[in-house]
């Protein structure tokens, strides 16, 4: 059976197709990414402006007609924290369904970490049961079933962004984390989302994305800095060139790194492992359950 999964995430918009496979368990047919960015302005007006849900929308019909193309049998799509938080996210939802056929859940915090994690597990083979992040544009996922810890925080990528924040306004938001800092000194700590995959590209250069290069890759606290010091000295126009970078997420990208070393900071961590397996996969495991 082939799947499909659409994440309307709060900078970009995924989509991937994939089909139960007997050795591999899930094989990619297809997987793409439009920085549609829904969340545009929603942190400051509440609202899902003209011109992002248009994007959206237009992305929704396309990812339509490919999961039409590939036979797609069930899939499922969600909208996370943009959506979630916007006044007229119903009418988003409405709209899409109308306008493309396809049925857009608003999800929880607490659901799309859990389908994060589900993502992360049976994508990285670990020794020990991780913590994971789920770095996006509008919000953070902190993910630990075995410590019974799920944690949804109003942070990400783009809202740090839009309100030029700094580390200590980063510090102060990531406080709760504070309390679960000693249960899970222990655990590797799995980042996921585009912040994290985009720095391992950066990292090696890749002028062309490689998932299987990204995948499982360790960055060090001492790397993690370097990259974001490389990123802070360099004006907008030289990031939208650098390999690795997509042009698209060259305005957000430093932040999303700050947020990082901030994480890492206050668990007292000295690495992260980058998962590309993460909310999509997630998605399509829980379709086929």
């Amino acid at each position: 059976m082939r799947y499909g999964a659409v994440d309307i995430g709060t900078n970009s918009c995924r989509l991937l197709i994939a089909q139960a496979d007997a050795e591999k368990g899930l094989r990619h047919l297809h997987k793409e990414l439009d920085t549609t960015r829904i969340g545009e302005g929603v942190n400051r007006s509440g609202l899902i402006n003209t011109e992002a849900m248009e994007r959206n929308l237009l992305t929704l019909r396309r990812f339509q007609e490919k999961m039409q193309e590939y036979g797609v049998e069930k899939y499922r799509a969600i909208a996370t924290s943009a959506v979630r938080e916007a006044h007229n996210g119903d009418e988003f939802v409405r709209r899409a369904w109308e306008e493309s056929m396809v049925k857009v859940d608003i999800v929880k915090g607490e659901e799309e970490a859990g389908l994060s994690y589900l993502g992360v597990k049976q994508g990285l083979k670990l020794e020990r049961s991780p913590l994971v992040v789920d770095l996006g544009g509008g919000s953070t996922e902190f993910i630990c079933p075995e410590e019974k810890l799920l944690l949804s925080l109003p942070l990400g990528a783009v809202r740090a962004t839009e309100a030029d924040m700094y580390a200590a306004q980063i510090g102060e938001l990531l406080a709760p984390l504070g309390k679960i800092k000693e249960r899970i000194i222990n655990r590797p700590l799995v980042l996921v989302g585009g912040t994290a995959t985009t720095l391992v590209a950066v990292k090696l250069g890749l002028e062309e994305y490689n998932a299987d290069l990204v995948h499982g890759t360790v960055l060090s606290r001492t790397e993690i800095g370097d990259l974001y010091n490389l990123l802070e000295r360099m004006p907008l126009s030289l990031r939208r060139r650098l390999p690795g970078l997509q042009p698209e997420r060259a305005d957000i990208i430093n932040k999303g790194a700050l947020i990082i070393l901030v994480i890492i900071e206050v668990l007292g961590k000295k690495e992260i492992v980058v998962s590309e397996s993460d909310l999509l996969q997630g998605i399509i495991w829980s379709l086929m359950g």
